[in-house]
């Protein structure tokens, strides 16, 4: 039997080059198959080949060596060997794990193993498949199960989804593993066996060897019936997100703040929605249900009340009814600063450029910026009297953690202007030939 006569390999095949048209990719978009020697990415190779010969398509192998067994060499120089005889370009990766106590072994490894994966993907444009099958969604969803996931957990692995800007998919994850494995066996395949699948202290072994067989022994359409279940979850998580995604563009003043009085206007749960929406718009996690309550408590704090809940990766605060997104400062905030003139000047820490401009420049003429000068008496463009600037600061409501950071101009030690919030704000009595601006990154 060959290859495109397996109705194994016939599946998989239909289904790459559906999905590649559903996301209107071409046919011959380079192939890059998560190769680690077991046998579901063993028959996953062998339908890729399978698909090279009908759409002519690049296809490259990766295999992550892990170094965590004893036999890592072994699995590694088998992989190559298959690829040699198959005509696939090989790629090999040697990553560390960190196998520290307080790391999960099994989200270390799979981090690292998607890195490396992603990588390639990126170096050549290609799309990643993966050989994750039935019993593997089945895990999954009881693995959300058992953490209390909502929809979104619960819809599991998506056939077909985007990992930053790489196509991830899974063309064989409404095969059941046995059909994968009498493909092989018929077909005479050659794989390896991770001898840390029978390590039941990983969650994932313990559901499929101790559980799942029961399970299937009693319901043997479990399997299907779960995908089914999956299918509908992620169905109404994709419709939730959407509405939710237009309460957050209705919420959002700007990329790192959210209208409050709008967004307590909202039902709790839409509250929440728009909090993950926020998040993924950011990049980071989605936070956790008691995460999310902290930051949509912070609604009813006081008013003059500036509560805020830590991340990792910063705060979010409620400043003036509004919510905040500030993130670690990652840059030294200078007291003083030279500004050559007519010069595009880098101020790392508003992500931005500034220029200072003179239309008359005279010999001697210096710029200078300083930080830190709440104490500074100006008085802006159009305003009537003059103040401390920490007074302006508040009826401009800049958010007092950015207050230490706005950036004064002086021409000839005299001020001139102020970057507040992104924008140029010129003092009076305004020097006439200056211009000054800036531009965010």
């Amino acid at each position: 039997m060959t290859p495109l006569q397996s109705p194994t390999i016939e599946h998989i095949v239909n289904r790459i080059a559906t999905s590649l048209t559903d996301v209107k990719l071409p046919l011959q978009t380079p192939l890059v198959v998560a190769y680690s020697g077991g046998v579901d990415s063993t028959v996953l190779l062998q339908a890729v080949i399978a698909y090279r010969e009908q759409f002519d398509s690049p296809i490259h192998a990766v295999h992550v060596h892990h170094g965590l067994s004893d036999n890592a060499d072994d699995w590694a120089r088998h992989c190559e060997l298959q690829c040699r005889l198959d005509d696939v370009e090989f790629h090999q990766y040697r990553v560390a794990v960190d196998t520290s106590s307080r790391k999960s072994l099994e989200a270390e490894a799979r981090k690292v193993r998607y890195n490396a994966l992603l990588e390639v993907c990126e170096q050549i444009g290609g799309v990643l498949l993966l050989g994750q099958h039935a019993e593997d969604q089945l895990e999954t969803v009881l693995l959300q199960l058992k953490r209390g996931a909502g929809p979104q957990g619960l819809a599991g692995m998506g056939e077909v989804q985007y990992r930053g800007d790489t196509l991830i998919m899974r063309p064989m994850l409404s095969l059941e593993k046995a059909d994968i494995i009498a493909y092989a066996e018929e077909e005479m395949l050659q794989w390896v066996e991770d001898e840390s699948n029978q390590q039941n202290s990983f969650d994932r072994n313990f559901l499929r060897n101790e559980i799942i067989p029961h399970l299937l022994e009693r319901w043997p359409k479990l399997t299907k019936t779960v995908g089914r279940s999956a299918e509908l979850c992620a169905e109404q998580s994709a419709l939730v997100s959407d509405s939710a995604q237009q309460y957050f563009e209705d919420c959002k003043h700007s990329d790192l703040r959210l209208n409050g009085p709008k967004l307590a206007a909202l039902s709790l749960p839409w509250q929440a929605m728009v909090i993950r929406a926020w998040f993924k718009s950011q990049g980071r996690l989605s936070p956790s249900k008691a995460q999310t309550d902290q930051v949509l408590a912070m609604l009813k704090a006081k008013h003059d009340a500036t509560p805020e809940v830590n991340f990792k990766w910063g705060r979010v605060i409620r400043f003036d009814h509004d919510l905040y997104w500030v993130v670690n400062a990652t840059h030294d905030i200078p007291q003083s600063l030279e500004l050559a003139l007519g010069q595009d000047i880098p101020l790392s820490w508003l992500h931005g450029n500034i220029r200072v401009t003179l239309s008359d420049q005279k010999n001697g003429d210096k710029a200078s910026l300083q930080t830190n000068a709440r104490n500074l008496k100006v008085k802006p463009e159009n305003a009537s009297v003059s103040k401390l600037l920490k007074e302006w600061f508040k009826v401009w409501r800049v958010p007092r953690w950015e207050r230490n950071s706005v950036p004064v101009i002086f021409l000839n030690e005299q001020p001139v202007a102020l970057i507040v919030e992104g924008r140029c704000v010129y003092l009076q009595p305004k020097t006439p030939n200056i211009e000054i601006t800036f531009e965010q990154d």
